[in-house]
């Protein structure tokens, strides 16, 4: 067990932005995903007004603290900010600022890879093509854990 950082622990005992918000509504898109390394899963809900600007965020997670403090950070930091400053965030972010530990890198990657979705998501409702993520034909996320994670082999 990794003890978490005060930052960390901080977000865990009290998370922001907890919840849903309610899909059916046209100015709210979202998305879950789950991690292949250790079962986590995030939920994260984004009202994006008319301006493009992030109105709302909720999110849920499933998972340890550390994936619970990530959870919170990215739904904090998103608050406010222009769909396209967003689509910028790079999960590097969550691990300086929570000091996320190298084995519990892969939550602040999924935090990362569930707003790029939610943005996607959002990309696709609104007919708005987002800048491209990288250039590489590999998912982001797996090419980075096969070179971080000790237990990253078969993701080949």
């Amino acid at each position: 067990m990794h003890e978490l950082s005060p930052a960390a622990r901080e977000h865990f005992a009290h998370p922001h932005h907890v919840g849903c918000l309610d899909s059916q509504q046209p100015d709210v898109v979202a998305a879950r995903v789950d991690s292949p390394i250790g079962g986590e899963i995030l939920q994260l809900h984004l009202r994006i007004n008319a301006s493009g600007i992030i109105s709302a965020v909720r999110f849920k997670a499933y998972g340890c603290g550390w994936m619970i403090a990530c959870g919170s950070l990215l739904a904090e930091t998103m608050l406010g900010q222009p769909v396209a400053e967003a689509a910028g965030f790079r999960h590097h972010a969550l691990v300086e600022r929570l000091a996320v530990p190298p084995e519990k890198l892969h939550c602040a990657v999924l935090a990362e890879t569930v707003l790029q979705a939610v943005l996607h998501n959002n990309a696709a409702t609104r007919n708005f093509i987002p800048p491209p993520v990288s250039s590489s034909k590999e998912p982001r996320t797996l090419s980075f854990l096969k070179g971080a994670y000790p237990h990253g082999d078969y993701l080949d």
